[in-house]
């Protein structure tokens, strides 16, 4: 009785996590795409008995694959796209990058639902991989959960709770907080027309320049906190944006705004831009708190790098 308890548990848990990756990702929101790959780290454990880690935290921007199991030589890439194209890129990536010296065995799991795949993929006999049995989705999973004993299964649902019911929930209520945050510094820097020159100053989007030239003593601490901070901060933004409709007006008081300000924090750090980011980051934080927002720092250091990108924040001289 407790057996086919767990086990509708599990398949309900799993499917549900699968909806939830095509809603979000049908409005291009991502961030549960890097919430699952923690949790199929536990889970995958459990399973096959693996001794995964998420490389995407030990290594930073791992190329081709999310996890992998040095131990048992087994790599995995976790994906929502259960194209043929992506799985074609992923071995290519793992080829190009030598993987296979240290993982025998690539897996690709599906986030959503695997395809009947007609094509063949190429590994040039340098790892074990078979589109019948190295492409997963959650029925594969299932299949072999299913035949677990009792207790093991109570392992694995008591492990989907936790990780589903309340991690996703309070990731949930974190990225309404995000969004929120992002929301109110937006409104803020908008309502500043009264303080804003009709004149422009001439500047230059060249943000390669910017990043690798200017400032090419702080290029690594800027470009890794943007690419650290994208898969979290980058839906949050997009939805603060969309919830507030700017328009033309309100979207230029902002880069003005922006420019202005972001220009004398700058001089008073000596062009020190990672010195004025965190000072900029602090201002906006004390500006806006009187909403009775709980502010989420790093939405809002994000929102700055992101614009630093867009040469909204530190322009280039025209």
């Amino acid at each position: 009785m407790y057996k086919e308890l767990y086990l509708k548990n599990i398949v309900d848990y799993l499917a549900t996590l699968v909806r939830q990756v095509e809603l979000r990702n049908s409005i291009n929101l991502y961030d549960i795409n890097i919430l699952a790959e923690d949790f199929y780290v536990g889970l995958l454990n459990y399973v096959y008995g693996f001794d995964l880690k998420n490389l995407n935290i030990v290594e930073k921007n791992a190329s081709a694959i999310d996890l992998g199991d040095k131990k048992n030589k087994t790599a995995i890439q976790v994906t929502s796209d259960n194209s043929s194209t992506k799985i074609k890129e992923t071995i290519r990536k793992f080829i190009e990058n030598k993987l296979y010296e240290d993982y025998d065995t690539l897996y690709i799991l599906i986030l959503t639902t695997k395809k009947n795949y007609k094509v063949d993929f190429d590994t040039k006999g340098l790892f074990a991989f078979s589109k019948k049995e190295n492409i997963l989705d959650y029925t594969d999973l299932m299949q072999i959960i299913k035949t677990k004993d009792t207790p093991e299964l109570k392992l694995i649902d008591d492990f989907l709770q936790q990780e589903l019911l309340i991690k996703v929930s309070q990731t949930n209520k974190q990225k309404a907080n995000e969004i929120e945050t992002i929301a109110k510094l937006i409104e803020f820097l908008t309502s500043h027309k009264n303080k804003i020159l009709e004149k422009e100053k001439p500047t230059i989007i060249d943000p390669d320049h910017k990043i690798n030239t200017r400032f090419k003593k702080y290029s690594e601490f800027l470009t890794s906190l943007y690419v650290d901070l994208l898969p979290i901060y980058e839906g949050p933004r997009k939805q603060a944006f969309k919830s507030l409709g700017l328009d033309e007006i309100n979207s230029k008081v902002m880069r003005l705004y922006l420019k202005d300000i972001s220009d004398s924090f700058l001089e008073k750090s000596n062009g020190n831009p990672k010195e004025a980011l965190e000072s900029l980051t602090l201002y906006f934080e004390q500006e806006i708190s009187d909403s009775g927002v709980q502010f989420d720092k790093m939405s809002i250091k994000y929102f700055l790098i992101s614009e630093t990108l867009q040469c909204n924040v530190f322009p280039n001289s025209g």
